[in-house]
């Protein structure tokens, strides 16, 4: 079955439905943020598609205006959109933006966690009901660390939390999202789930949100300053350019336009290789060399003697689709990362190329992935044997 969606993430078919449905959002998405930077959360923002259809702006890619954490009239200095680079694909400027954000909330979330030694806590994106269980173990002789030092340490292991916690998260978003999940209620998401600029996006805006809290106080400024020097890095393309190859994959990366399949998706999320690489439009921009950005790893928080682990319980009304890959006969409502993701991508990435038919990017190593984890002794082997099993019922 091919699955259809509208080109604006919630829009309608109907013109004037959609315009309201449009500006209702932006209502409420004002009402979000108000109420998340009340609690000093990253402020929501409406995506796009990264196609050439209604509701996708292509941006000058060097005037993207002043980022802006924080809810306001610093909002509308915001450009964005999807750009277009030879090194790094396309890449969407609202997950960007959303990842960099949060890599700063979560790091200071974890900070202030750590030091009150709190040996668990808990946080939800804002546009899902999912928790996330972070349980802390600490080094015998934290507490009686000079306390420059233990500021010190505090801001290195809260940093790579902050870091990996944003890449989980957004991972887990698009989880949910292929398994039809509705952040407003109204319309499945699953078009957008797994497009082929998301994670790579999200990488990219972690990576940018950590280097803007080395920098210093001003966050925005830092963001925007590295956000234009790392497309110049990529090879950033003009709008006009950007529109024009994007065009150029119409019918074999996606098509439609109201109604959008989107053909196209990438699921490499680091998992084999410790790194992300985007998906190009072949023949772009000659035969350039790609970016390859590592992803977080909650490991390194070892290295100062500190031992972190988490866990999900999702609470969506779509949870169950998802639980059941690694729980087939029930009895549980978390899950474990690092023991379930590879079971949940390979149960993601059968179904989009049998059920389907996708072309998906980074999917080649998740079913031998898992056969090697259940013969190191790694994973359980029973709920992948329970999973083959109903594959060919």
């Amino acid at each position: 079955m091919i699955n259809r969606m509208l080109s604006i993430k919630y829009e309608s078919s109907s013109w004037p439905i959609r315009k309201l449905s449009v500006l209702f959002l932006i209502i409420l998405s004002l009402f979000f943020a108000a109420g998340c930077q009340m609690r000093g959360e990253p402020r929501p923002r409406l995506g796009s598609y990264p196609t050439t259809t209604p509701g996708t702006s292509f941006p000058d890619p060097y005037n993207l205006g002043s980022h802006s954490y924080y809810a306001g009239l610093g909002i509308l200095s915001e450009k964005n959109g999807i750009v277009y680079t030879c090194r790094g694909g396309s890449i969407d400027i609202v997950h960007l933006r959303i990842s960099a954000d949060y890599t700063r909330y979560l790091a200071d979330k974890s900070y202030r966690n750590i030091m009150d030694e709190n040996e668990q806590f808990t946080f939800s994106l804002n546009v899902e009901p999912t928790v996330y269980y972070i349980s802390i173990d600490y080094p015998e002789n934290f507490s009686e660390m000079p306390q420059q030092e233990r500021e010190q340490t505090a801001k290195e292991v809260s940093l790579t939390i902050g870091q990996y916690l944003t890449y989980l998260a957004k991972t887990w978003h698009e989880i949910l999202t292929w398994h039809d999940f509705k952040s407003m209620g109204i319309f499945t998401e699953f078009p957008s789930a797994f497009s082929w600029e998301d994670i790579y996006s999200n990488v990219l805006g972690i990576h940018i949100g950590t280097w803007a809290l080395e920098y210093g106080d001003d966050f925005d400024g830092a963001v925007t300053r590295l956000l234009d020097e790392e497309l110049q890095h990529l090879g950033a393309v003009p709008a006009s350019k950007a529109r024009e190859l994007t065009e150029q994959m119409r019918g074999q990366w996606f098509d439609g336009s109201l109604l959008v399949n989107m053909k196209k998706r990438n699921v490499d999320i680091g998992w084999f290789d410790g790194q992300v690489a985007p998906s190009l439009i072949p023949g772009a921009c000659g035969d350039p060399e790609p970016v390859i950005y590592p992803v977080p790893r909650l490991e390194d928080t070892q290295q100062y003697g500190f031992d972190v682990s988490i866990e999900i319980e999702p609470r969506e009304w779509e949870r169950h689709k998802i639980l059941s890959i690694v729980y087939p006969d029930g009895g549980s409502k978390r899950i474990i990362p690092e023991k379930h993701l590879p079971y949940i991508m390979a149960d993601l990435v059968y179904h989009g190329k049998t059920v389907h038919n996708y072309d998906i990017d980074g999917s080649e190593d998740f079913m031998p992935y898992v056969e090697k984890l259940i013969e190191a002794g790694q994973l359980e082997e029973e709920p992948w044997r329970k999973w083959q099993q109903k594959q060919k019922n």
